[in-house]
């Protein structure tokens, strides 16, 4: 917790890791850390690139994914729920074998085709929100803070709404499950229960959303898979939540 409250700004984190930012088409995000370039739509703010780029790469911050038991290992089959800008999945693409994109928003879609450009034979982009079941929704496009239904300030749009099972394939393999889709994570894992049943990923997932209740989620997972080990991490800032569950099988 001490080391929680003196920890240093996000965008002075990300900085050790940015090497510049140039506009044109796009926000063209270079790292010291990567070789590739990350593309970043010009009508979102770009200063929210320092908030990624600090969950993406500092193992201390509470967002970040890849810990102890969820780390991504070589010929990972990733899944990512909620991708926005895509650093997660542009970081370990050379260690992935598959990508699979997830993502509502159309300009970080655009986005995301330009950055992934050089990786088409191995990232595959679903322009779509999930939940529970197939339809159309409601989609507040607000960069990383869009989120299904109507809210007012954001550019609100229907949008193609599916399950995680309609997605990938029956007979697709996924190893890894990456999510963090805004508050409407327990819908979308109603959604995937066939694939996280079959498959058995790693999942690391977000839980201090007002939305998410940590206990109906590990529950819910738990249901399709009794034997996966799981551990909470992080306190939200703005109330008392976990930030992240990860779950694993040894």
């Amino acid at each position: 917790m001490v080391k929680f409250l003196f920890r240093p700004t996000t965008r002075q984190i990300a900085s050790k890791y940015i090497e510049r930012i140039e506009k044109n088409s796009f926000y063209e995000v270079r790292f010291k850390n990567l070789p590739n370039t990350l593309f970043w739509p010009l009508e979102f703010d770009i200063n929210s690139v320092y908030q990624v780029t600090s969950e993406t790469f500092d193992s201390e911050d509470w967002h970040y994914y890849r810990k102890n038991h969820t780390d991504v290992e070589n010929g990972e089959i990733l899944l990512d729920i909620g991708t926005a800008e895509g650093l997660f999945p542009l970081a370990i693409i050379n260690t992935c074998e598959k990508i699979f994109l997830v993502e509502p928003s159309q300009s970080f879609c655009e986005a995301l085709a330009t950055t992934f450009k050089p990786f088409e034979e191995k990232v595959v982009i679903h322009n779509t929100a999930v939940g529970d079941e197939d339809g159309v929704i409601n989609f507040s496009e607000d960069a990383l803070m869009g989120r299904i239904g109507e809210h007012q300030g954001s550019i609100n749009h229907m949008i193609n709404l599916r399950k995680i099972d309609s997605i990938i394939p029956e007979n697709q393999k996924i190893t890894y499950i990456k999510a963090d889709i805004e508050g409407y994570e327990y819908e979308m894992l109603k959604g995937a229960k066939q694939t996280i049943k079959k498959n058995k990923p790693k999942i690391a997932i977000t839980a201090y959303h007002k939305e998410n209740i940590a206990k109906e989620m590990i529950d819910l997972i738990l249901t399709y898979v009794p034997e996966y080990n799981y551990y909470v991490k992080g306190i939200f800032e703005q109330g008392p939540k976990p930030v992240m569950i990860h779950f694993w099988i040894d």
